[in-house]
């Protein structure tokens, strides 16, 4: 509960790059110590030789074992601010449309970015001041990669793939004395889709009034 708990503020904080890192350095150790706590209760109850069979493949799953070796190493704000990657434009119901990569200062949050962009005149290129054109408004797309963790893929998905798999490892254990908790269904989580619901932040996100207030008068597909 305690890794599930830090990852959902993770999420919820995403956006703003000193929160993510704090909620980061959280997750981080306490998804690690799920395996040990585990084998110490196991061990108590005598059941190691069982065990050890069941979690061999968790033992050397390459999610855990990243996400573990990132635990040792203290993720300097530089690290997390330096993998911040930004894109900042124009999306349509929620989608990417027109969006542009600059060097803007990684370190500050989206929703402060979104609000300078529009005042830029690159801003104003991409939409009018009243969003005339139902739909479309200014996002931004996060994402932090981070090379103490994954030099394939983003923290999100990484930390993603990690809790999936943990939760895995813990159904294995339950499943030792007859108890079945289920599995955690990936593919939307995984998904761009379902990546997307947490790296893209809209000026909407931030506000759900704004469509009302630019006369829209129905709601994305």
């Amino acid at each position: 509960m305690e890794a599930f708990t830090a990852h959902r503020r993770m999420e919820a904080e995403y956006h703003d790059p000193r929160a993510f890192r704090y909620n980061l350095n959280a997750f981080l150790p306490s998804l690690s110590s799920i395996q040990q706590i585990l084998q110490k209760e196991i061990e108590q109850l005598g059941d190691v030789q069982r065990w050890n069979q069941i979690r061999d493949p968790f033992k050397n799953d390459p999610w855990l074992k990243a996400l573990a070796r990132a635990r040792n190493v203290t993720l300097h704000r530089q690290a997390i601010f330096d993998g911040s990657l930004v894109h900042i434009g124009m999306y349509k119901w929620g989608r990417q449309k027109l969006s542009v990569a600059r060097k803007l200062p990684h370190d500050v949050p989206s929703e402060r970015l979104l609000k300078w962009f529009a005042t830029t005149d690159l801003g104003k290129m991409f939409l009018d001041e009243e969003h005339s054109a139902w739909g479309e408004e200014y996002g931004v797309w996060r994402q932090y990669n981070i090379a103490e963790i994954s030099t394939s893929e983003d923290v999100l998905t990484m930390t993603r793939r990690g809790s999936i798999r943990a939760h895995d490892m813990l159904a294995a254990a339950h499943r030792l004395y007859g108890v079945e908790s289920g599995n955690i269904d990936d593919r939307y989580l995984l998904s761009r889709e379902g990546l997307a619901d947490v790296t893209v932040l809209l000026e909407s996100d931030i506000d759900p009034s704004l469509p009302s207030k630019w006369g829209w008068h129905y709601s994305r597909p």
